[in-house]
């Protein structure tokens, strides 16, 4: 009896399967083909325009990681932090593999000054990066230092420098003076 069940259900978990994933595949060559627009808005530093393009991509593919972390690019660049979060908890929600995601959002954390989730996220981004992303490296050496763990952060911003961060060898070179006036 339990083979005429396994026989019959086993062939309906694999289409499911299937079609799941050829879904997933569609709308990632769909989000490539359509945002391609937007994504040169953004690179033109037309951010006001950008969000709208992204805002009225989403009407149409609601689950769109790529539209989400692109909005909350235009967000963050425009100030609206509290938007660019929402943006880019949703973009994670949908797709949590994109590493420039947890960069943007430990940015926005760190403009809200929540510190140490900041700092987890950008510890998120460089395990995605492999501690091979001098940006990541500097804004985890930031959020560091702003929660006191200085020797772990002079640690990440000359990881940062030897991968070639000009920011990170500012802020070494003036002793920290530069977060000190800024935040």
């Amino acid at each position: 009896m339990e083979w005429i069940l396994l026989f019959f259900f086993l062939p309906f978990v694999l289409t499911m399967m299937f079609f799941n994933w050829l879904e997933e595949k569609l709308f990632n060559f769909r989000d490539r083909e359509k945002l391609g627009e937007g994504e040169r808005l953004l690179h033109e530093n037309k951010f006001v325009e950008a969000q709208a393009f992204f805002t009225e991509k989403l009407k149409y593919f609601p689950k769109s990681a790529k539209a989400y972390f692109y909005r909350s690019k235009a967000n963050f660049m425009l100030k609206n932090y509290f938007s660019a979060l929402y943006d880019i908890e949703q973009s994670i929600s949908f797709d949590n593999t994109i590493g420039e995601a947890y960069v943007i959002k430990g940015k926005v954390l760190y403009q809200l000054k929540e510190y140490d989730k900041a700092f987890l996220e950008f510890d998120k981004a460089d395990w995605y990066f492999r501690s091979e992303n001098p940006e990541t490296l500097r804004w985890r050496g930031m959020a560091r230092y702003c929660i006191g763990q200085i020797e772990n952060a002079i640690n990440d911003f000359k990881r940062a420098v030897d991968l070639g961060d000009e920011d990170a060898d500012y802020i070494l070179r003036t002793k920290f003076e530069y977060l000190k006036k800024k935040y």
